[in-house]
């Protein structure tokens, strides 16, 4: 491979992981941050009730969002870098 094909490789690597980053952890985390107490919560004195999105900590969220994204970075930086002909 030639350092053209590297760097579309990485490149390719890089926007695949941002992709799954975005859609797996950073979006659900932003609407776990940004949810309004005063318009999501039915308080009955005795009994609070809340549509707070859970946090983003299930496997899907930490596997696809976190993890990958991590490891398909890692893997396009090797491609970028290496130097076999």
């Amino acid at each position: 491979m030639d350092s053209g094909q590297r760097r579309v490789i990485a490149l390719a690597a890089y926007a695949i992981a941002l992709v799954l980053f975005v859609f797996f952890f950073a979006r659900p985390l932003w609407s776990w941050m940004t949810w309004d107490s005063r318009q999501g919560t039915l308080d009955l004195g005795f009994l609070k009730v809340t549509t707070r999105p859970s946090f983003p900590s299930d496997a899907r969220a930490i596997g696809v969002g976190l993890i990958l994204p991590i490891l398909l970075a890692a893997a396009g930086r090797i491609a970028e870098i290496s130097k076999r002909d």
